[in-house]
């Protein structure tokens, strides 16, 4: 298994292990989540390098052909020498080549603090569908080595009653159709994987739950908001499902649009118990990610969600270079970021700590959510890269930095306190 440089490792064992001697007794420091402890970081997964012949070969591959973009091809993957297909992995979609590469994607994930992740979600298809994200889900579940970091699922909302991966916008599936999925695969499935022993809760014994586009529960590809009758059955059902089973109160967290106001009447009604963004990229050229936590403090929290009795999970970003993707007349505006140069990760991510300390009532659950782990086409990455040829030693200097991040902060109160900066806003 990969693992970060020694120096990281060392901090990081270093903290895991140490405790304040008072009074004679031994107290463990606060456990991150907790009062007086930094927030929980959660990083999103998005799954498209499993093998899968379709997201992987075709989708993924083909975004990051071009030689520019060839880097940001995740560890596990290799040049394959072929100029028409120049990277490859797990060509025959095995499921144990994948679960290789998840153990290391654990190891890396673990070694670095992430406190969980956030995995992109379908619910285990009917007979003959297949849905392809949940591929690493069940590799995770699978592995002995998974107690190393807790999981939570963001429920893809508008692919709910799916039965192909890339059903036309024209496909609509009746109100029946859309209700047995949600009741019979996906409400069934969230309370049972919210009784893992690693699922992440907040709040002390809540599930966390998010939800992607709940607006559009059930809608695939249209962006035509969901009839508002069927949004709120099927959110009370996934609330009073949860609780019944005895696995609590799920904490629900809607990834919202922002242009769309749909998801202030889910609040006020008590179907979302919070709301964030998926991410948050804002379109444009030459942009520098130094700047982008500072977008996302004035323009969301304290623009779109200002309300003073709104909860919020701070939404922050690994990166926003989404070039791979663009094309003129594409379905794929110009996300055009600069990649975070060195410390800029750390002052993003003590922005958004920072936020939380300072907004306890509106940042109740105390974490904060990260897009993302392994979205390399999409700009947006964690997960180490596969470096060079021959060796490909994987390339982890964002996690090394973000396993700094992690050690080194501390409330801006504490900061003060003790004579050092206040952190980066």
């Amino acid at each position: 298994m990969k693992n970060l440089s020694p120096s990281c490792a060392g901090l990081l064992t270093a903290c895991a292990t140490f405790a304040v001697v008072l009074n004679g007794c031994v107290s463990q420091p606060a456990k991150p989540g907790e009062a007086g402890a930094r927030p929980l970081l959660g990083v999103i997964r998005w799954d498209m390098y499993t093998g899968d012949p379709f997201t992987t070969h075709k989708q993924e591959f083909g975004f990051l052909k071009p030689e520019p973009y060839q880097w940001r091809a995740p560890f596990f993957v290799r040049r394959t020498g072929n100029p028409e297909a120049p990277l490859g992995f797990n060509p025959d979609n095995a499921p144990q080549v994948y679960q290789q590469a998840m153990e290391q994607e654990i190891g890396f994930a673990a070694s670095a603090g992430i406190d969980y992740w956030a995995f992109g979600y379908e619910a285990h298809p009917p007979a003959g569908v297949r849905r392809c994200l949940r591929d690493a889900l069940d590799a995770y579940l699978a592995s002995p080595r998974k107690s190393r970091i807790k999981f939570c699922v963001v429920v893809n909302c508008p692919d709910v009653a799916k039965v192909a991966y890339y059903e036309p916008p024209s496909l609509r599936h009746s109100e029946g159709e859309i209700a047995q999925d949600w009741n019979t695969n996906y409400v069934a499935d969230i309370v049972a994987l919210s009784k893992q022993p690693t699922y992440q809760r907040v709040l002390g014994n809540r599930p966390l739950i998010y939800l992607y586009m709940p607006e559009l529960l059930g809608e695939g590809r249209r962006h035509t908001p969901a009839p508002a009758p069927r949004i709120e059955r099927c959110l009370r059902e996934l609330r009073e499902q949860l609780t019944a089973a005895g696995v609590g109160n799920p904490y629900i967290a809607g990834m919202i649009n922002e242009q769309a106001g749909e998801w202030e009447l889910l609040y006020d009604k008590g179907l979302l118990d919070g709301v964030t963004l998926y991410h948050q990229r804002y379109g444009g050229t030459n942009l520098q990610y130094g700047t982008l936590w500072g977008h996302i403090k004035s323009k969301t929290l304290c623009g779109t969600f200002q309300r003073p009795d709104l909860k919020v999970i701070p939404p922050t970003m690994s990166g926003a270079n989404g070039m791979p993707r663009y094309k003129v007349g594409g379905a794929f505006p110009v996300w055009d970021w600069s990649e975070p140069a060195p410390g800029e990760l750390t002052a993003h991510l003590f922005g958004a700590f920072n936020y939380v300390a300072e907004n306890p009532a509106k940042c109740e659950a105390r974490t904060v959510i990260m897009y993302a782990w392994n979205e390399h086409s999409e700009g947006g990455f964690l997960c180490p890269t596969m470096g060079t040829a021959p060796d490909y030693r994987p390339v982890t200097r964002q996690l090394d930095e973000l396993a700094e991040a992690l050690t080194h902060w501390m409330p801006p109160a504490s900061r003060k306190r003790s004579g050092k900066e206040s952190g980066h806003e």
